[in-house]
């Protein structure tokens, strides 16, 4: 295997992540900060889940890290804690990584500030880091990769399937598919479900043809976090297929918000088609990607109707699905200018952009908090935000 022009990434471990922030952008500040111990914690505010870095006191200026999951509709009542369990004369800061209506619902009924940054984007940069290593050495054998593990707040994956069997294109792929029959059952029951009438429908003409779940590609044996696993199994896995379907955590639900799936086909050089609620494309794209309107109808985007837009994607991806692997081959050469952007992109000027966005949003909420105030209540500003940037970059 030929070894790549390093691009010498440092980034700051998911493991060390709140630490590192904390002590070179918080503490300073003089704020209690909590954060969810381990990685990967259920997303609510329970205070059994969290740990705490704290200051000189107990309650004091606090700041939530609630970054690594989306913040849910149903859950409303839990963001109570921030405010019942801090009195309303101190500041309470959240820290996010979605841009949605209900967000700013939640901060404002609750008096928080937002720190939105791209938590996300740092977890890929760490857990996907040795790909830069790794040059594009795997020719194309099939169409497309669907990786699909759970169902939790994403029954539209059901969806996507059994419109995929109805037009007869998962052959042509790659597909994995964790849920069991019981989950599929329990989904199709459950009065609270996100599917609508028609999507129950197809999902029930098409049960017998998903017999026999749960469909695995992976190699080997997950444990712990399925997404932080990368070896050559995995880049082997992510680079025979051409084209990516990423499946992203938020489908249903009006937020810009996308996880470290969508990084996977970048560091692996392939094309892909997200799924996601509308306009994250156009989201991935303002941090300096590019996407593949060249080749694919991406218009789906803005789809706001989540049945329509499955269809839309559908359509796509039966459009490649149905191609002559020649076909596909010649398209991934037309495309590598782009798949080369993406990757030097996501090492290079992405890291610089999410670092910086990071930092200035944090010294927004310090700022906000301060100005007007004469209480004496007022937070220090940071003397050298500046070298905060350089060390998160070193």
């Amino acid at each position: 295997m030929m070894i790549a022009a390093p691009i010498h990434t440092v980034v700051i471990s998911v493991e060390n992540f709140y630490w590192v922030l904390f002590e070179n952008l918080l503490k300073s500040v003089g704020l209690d900060c909590w954060y969810y111990y381990p990685w990967g914690t259920q997303d609510n505010f329970s205070r059994n889940e969290f740990k705490k870095f704290t200051g000189k006191r107990d309650r004091n200026h606090v700041l939530f890290h609630f970054e690594q999951e989306p913040l849910w509709s149903q859950d409303l009542g839990a963001y109570d804690f921030i405010q019942s369990a801090w009195s309303n004369k101190l500041l309470r800061i959240l820290a996010n990584s979605e841009h949605s209506l209900l967000k700013k619902k939640v901060c404002k009924s609750r008096e928080i500030l937002d720190w939105y940054f791209f938590y996300h984007g740092f977890a890929a940069l760490d857990w996907y880091r040795d790909a830069q290593y790794i040059t594009d050495q795997h020719r194309i054998q099939d169409a497309f990769l669907l990786m699909n593990h759970v169902l939790d707040h994403r029954a539209y994956r059901l969806s996507l399937l059994s419109l995929m069997l109805d037009r007869d294109i998962v052959c042509r792929g790659s597909v994995s598919f964790h849920a069991t029959q019981s989950a599929v059952a329990a989904e199709l029951c459950n009065r609270h479900t996100r599917l609508s009438d028609t999507s129950r429908g197809m999902i029930q003409t098409m049960l017998p043809r998903l017999a026999d779940l749960p469909w695995q590609l992976d190699a080997v044996p997950i444990n712990g976090n399925l997404s932080a696993r990368f070896g050559h199994e995995e880049y082997h896995l992510w680079q025979r297929s051409l084209w990516h379907v990423v499946t992203e955590t938020v489908f249903y639900d009006p937020k810009l918000h996308l996880t470290e799936k969508t990084f996977k086909p970048i560091v692996s050089q392939r094309p892909f088609v997200l799924v996601a609620a509308p306009g994250n494309l156009a989201y991935l794209r303002s941090y300096g990607f590019q996407t593949f309107d060249h080749w694919i109808d991406e218009s789906y985007d803005m789809i706001q109707d989540p049945d329509l837009r499955l269809d839309a994607i559908v359509n796509e991806i039966a459009r490649f699905a149905n191609m002559s692997v020649e076909q596909l081959r010649m398209i991934h050469q037309d495309m590598q200018s782009v798949l080369d952007h993406n990757k030097k992109h996501f090492f290079g000027g992405f890291r610089d952009i999410i670092v910086a966005e990071l930092v200035d949003n944090f010294d927004h909420c310090v700022r906000r908090w301060n100005n007007g105030r004469v209480d004496g209540r007022e937070l220090p500003l940071h003397p050298d935000l500046q070298s905060v940037k350089q060390i998160l970059l070193r």
